[in-house]
C-alpha cells in the first residue's frame, strides 16, 4: 500500500467520522473524486473555497486539508491531493439524511471544482 493510499484512507476515516459526528442523523454518504486543472494541491484547495463559496455553503470551515459546509441539508468536506507531475486529485465527500441529497450536492461540488480555470501563474 502507498503512502498516498494510506494518506486518503486516514482522511477519509476522519472525514467520515467528522461528518457524520455533525449530524448524528446522516444516513448516506457519497464519495466522488475528480482531477482539477492544476497541479498544485493548494491551488485546488483555493478552488474547493471557490466552490463553497458559488454554491453558498453555510457553516464554511477551511483548513490546512479541508474546505468543509452544509448545503441543503448534506454536510460536504472537499480535500484535494498533491500528484507529483500530475494533476491534483479533489475527493468530495457529501453526508445528509437521504442518499439522493448527498448525491446531488456532492455531484454538484464535484462537477463545480474540475471545471474551474486558473489564470493566474503559478496555478
Amino acid at each position: 500500500m502507498t503512502v498516498r493510499a494510506l494518506v486518503v484512507g486516514s482522511f477519509v476515516t476522519g472525514a467520515l467520522a467528522l461528518a457524520l459526528s455533525q449530524e448524528a442523523g446522516a444516513a448516506a454518504l457519497y464519495f466522488e473524486k475528480t482531477l482539477v486543472k492544476t497541479g498544485s494541491e493548494k491551488t485546488c484547495l483555493r478552488f474547493a473555497g471557490d466552490v463553497a463559496r458559488n454554491q453558498q455553503f453555510k457553516n464554511v470551515h477551511k483548513g490546512p486539508l479541508e474546505v468543509a459546509g452544509e448545503k441543503d441539508g448534506a454536510y460536504v468536506a472537499i480535500t484535494c491531493v498533491g500528484r507529483p507531475n500530475q494533476r491534483a486529485m479533489a475527493v468530495v465527500m457529501s453526508a445528509a439524511d437521504s442518499f439522493d441529497v448527498a448525491k446531488r450536492v456532492g455531484h454538484e461540488a464535484a462537477s463545480q471544482i474540475k471545471g474551474i480555470i486558473c489564470f493566474d501563474t503559478p496555478c
